[in-house]
């Protein structure tokens, strides 16, 4: 990941989906269409992104050790002037909805649950965690975006299990 370090995020054409929750939503528990954007487009129109990689949601180190730190300090993270928080795995945006939903998500104006289902945007920077021949998940990684420009990426060694430079307290300390 050190050869992204301090140069664009290479965001070619790839797109990612994600579902809003919103506090004033009439339909709050109803099933709303994703949202697809491009990788270029958000990233052009948020000066600071943390976009951080899951393997599953749902899955337990994911649920337990991993997001909901994000969650939790969110708050600090705006404070330090991030704009957007994005939590990327290969699941359907339903499935991610649902997730952040679960870890107590009310307002996601400022985090987004997204999919990037084929992986291809993760494959293109070496972030998959391949499974099997044709299977690729997330592996779990953050990187942190200034101005297009990566200031800080971190991939665990053993996804399933470590959160290490991809918890919060290491997005917290190199923003």
């Amino acid at each position: 990941m050190s050869e992204y370090l301090n140069k664009a995020l290479p965001v070619g054409d790839y797109k990612f989906q994600y579902i809003s929750i919103l506090p004033t939503d009439p339909e709050a528990e109803a099933c709303k269409l994703p949202t697809t954007t491009t990788w270029a487009k958000f990233i052009k129109e948020n000066k600071t992104v943390v976009i951080t990689g899951a393997p599953a949601a749902f899955s337990p180190t994911c649920s337990v050790s991993h997001i909901p730190g994000y969650v939790a300090k969110l708050k600090d993270l705006e404070a330090k002037g991030v704009d957007q928080v994005v939590v990327l795995t290969v699941d359907n945006p339903f499935a991610n909805q649902a997730w952040a939903k679960s870890l107590g998500v009310k307002d996601t104006t400022h985090i987004k649950f997204g999919s990037d289902a084929s992986c291809k945007f993760m494959k293109s920077l070496g972030m998959e965690w391949k499974l099997d021949e044709d299977v690729f998940w997330s592996g779990r990684w953050t990187i942190i975006v200034k101005d297009g420009i990566v200031t800080y990426a971190g991939k665990e060694a053993n996804p399933g299990t470590d959160v290490t430079v991809s918890s919060i307290e290491s997005a917290l300390a190199n923003l």
